[in-house]
């Protein structure tokens, strides 16, 4: 009973947190249309990759940083450090993955 119990906590806990993060996510999109970058990213991003995609590679901070970087290296990309920055913060603000929460393992007793 009680292992039903934790698992029913935890699976709620975690539908939960889907939940928000979904409605954050939704919420930070909205916000980012007035963002002043968005501009820059759709000129300079969006002109080979579609908002879809880039929603779709779940990025981290790092890895959207490490991402705007090889694409600043492209030929015909014309991304200069500064725009390159400006992307990497649009990206940051409005489409990363947040980090996964930690794991509490449930203990049977």
């Amino acid at each position: 009973m009680k292992k039903l119990m934790a698992t029913m906590i935890c699976s709620l806990s975690l539908l939960f947190l889907l939940g928000l993060v979904t409605t954050i996510a939704q919420a930070k999109e909205e916000a980012s249309k007035d963002d002043p970058h968005k501009t820059l990213f759709e000129k300079k991003c969006q002109k080979c990759h579609s908002m879809e995609r880039i929603k779709e590679a779940h990025l981290t901070k790092e890895k959207a940083k490490e991402t705007v970087e090889k694409m600043r290296k492209k030929e015909g990309a014309n991304i200069s450090k500064g725009d390159a920055e400006s992307i990497y913060n649009y990206l940051g603000d409005y489409f990363v993955v947040p980090p996964s929460p930690p794991i509490i393992p449930v203990v049977p007793r």
